[in-house]
């Protein structure tokens, strides 16, 4: 980079002095989060839900065969310490959502979207504007992209432009598909506006809405602005997110549930597994402690207290299972 004309060492200091969250390690978060850690900024946060599956290896180029069966976050910092040694980075597997979301973004300069639902992106979006921090917007599914740059206070948001979309469950990466091609031309743009904004620059995509067909490889922009009906950025101070005082339990592609407690905690992990091994089969690390029951369920449990639980057929024995290691229904 410094060898670039317009690129100097104040602009390097200032990518090696930002906090940047991404928000999914999927297909779009996989090649931003390669290139951002390359790039050397000084702190990655990455927030996801999953566990990586063989079906995300060709577009999820973090990730390799070995990685199967971990939780993505886990995954992805292993394999990108080995990119770049002198990132800071802050794995959190958690789901995001209204009631979370300013606590996980809060601290984070610049918010990168790698994100598959509209759901996720609107709780994002509305903590980006109560938080004041920008919202590097991208979606992609089958060879088509859509992107844009939200900045509290200067831009429209997220909900100017896409308003009460839903989510189409027929309409998904895993019902229609997507072509990596198209996820890797929308991470570089993302992670070319995560520069920008780092450096002190404007966003290209500020105001702006751009498109990426990557069947015909044609670009095109769109002028967008702010709505003055809009609810969330165009009242003083958007409303706060409700808080509530139970889990949240999330089923995943990978026929699995995430669990996420309230509030993050901070689990001792290994006193956790002593107590454990007597009644189950147990492998344990600083971070994640998977656990085994005789019946085959496995339950991935993080030091935050997120969990991931496979081999259960509904949420509330997804809660059974995470309860029992925890101790709270024995």
């Amino acid at each position: 980079m410094l060898a670039l004309r317009d690129f100097n060492e104040d602009d390097m200091k200032s990518i090696m002095n930002t906090i940047i969250t991404v928000v999914g390690a999927g297909g779009l978060g996989s090649p931003a989060l390669r290139l951002l850690t390359a790039l050397g900024f000084g702190k990655i946060r990455i927030i996801d839900r999953d566990i990586v599956e063989l079906s995300n290896i060709q577009r999820q180029t973090i990730y390799n065969t070995q990685d199967i069966g971990e939780p993505k976050v886990e995954a992805a910092v292993e394999n990108l310490k080995m990119v770049n040694p002198n990132v800071e980075f802050e794995p959190l597997c958690v789901s995001i959502g209204e009631e979370n979301a300013i606590d996980l973004l809060r601290g984070t300069d610049i918010i990168l979207d790698g994100l598959d639902s509209f759901k996720a992106r609107r709780a994002v979006n509305r903590a980006s504007q109560i938080l004041g921090i920008p919202y590097i917007f991208a979606g992609a599914v089958e060879y088509y992209a859509n992107l844009s740059t939200f900045v509290p206070g200067k831009t429209g948001c997220l909900n100017c432009v896409m308003g009460s979309a839903e989510d189409n469950p027929d309409n998904t990466c895993a019902q229609v598909g997507v072509t990596p091609t198209v996820l890797s031309l929308a991470a570089a743009v993302e992670v070319n506006e995560a520069i920008r904004l780092a450096i002190g620059h404007e966003p290209i995509l500020g105001n702006r809405l751009m498109t990426i067909d990557s069947g015909s490889l044609t670009f095109d922009f769109f002028d967008i602005g702010k709505s003055e009906e809009c609810p969330i950025c165009s009242k003083s101070e958007p409303a706060s997110a409700v808080k509530t005082n139970e889990i949240t339990v999330t089923q995943l592609c990978s026929q699995s549930y995430n669990i996420s407690p309230p509030q993050i905690e901070r689990f001792d992990l290994n006193n956790l597994a002593q107590k454990l091994r007597g009644s189950y089969s147990v492998k344990s690390t600083e971070r994640v402690m998977i656990v085994t029951v005789a019946s085959g369920e496995r339950i991935t449990l993080m030091a935050s207290g997120s969990a991931i639980i496979k081999g259960v057929d509904t949420a509330e024995e997804a809660i059974r299972l995470y309860e029992l290691i925890l101790g709270k229904n024995s």
